[in-house]
């Protein structure tokens, strides 16, 4: 199976600088990113590597960013789940649903 690729570029005097990069088989997840997320992730990635570096963070924290990150993407590749999420959100915003209270409540929490 060949390694997943991944376009990226920069803006640069004017001019448009685009590559593509093969990526390990371990992060092709990133496919399931829309544009918005890819540029919010590698936005954020960005700054976790400087405060690495700078000391302020430890590899534990890139870790948990990566598996949220994963996540997010793995949710995104099922369009049952994403339609599912889409309704519910359409039904919290006509007033539905119940308050989390509640329902701890009920189920005795």
């Amino acid at each position: 199976m060949k390694k997943p690729k991944l376009v990226v570029g920069h803006l640069m005097n004017d001019q448009l600088l685009v590559k593509s990069v093969r990526i390990s088989n371990s992060f092709d997840w990133v496919k399931w990113l829309d544009t918005e997320e890819l540029v919010e992730f590698f936005t954020e990635l960005f700054e976790l590597l400087t405060h690495i570096s700078d000391g302020k963070k430890d590899a534990e924290t890139l870790s948990i960013f990566l598996s949220e990150w994963r996540e997010t993407a793995l949710i995104n590749s099922e369009p049952d789940v994403l339609a599912d999420m889409a309704e519910a959100e359409r039904e919290l915003d006509a007033g539905g649903g119940r308050p989390w209270e509640q329902i701890k409540k009920e189920i005795g929490l």
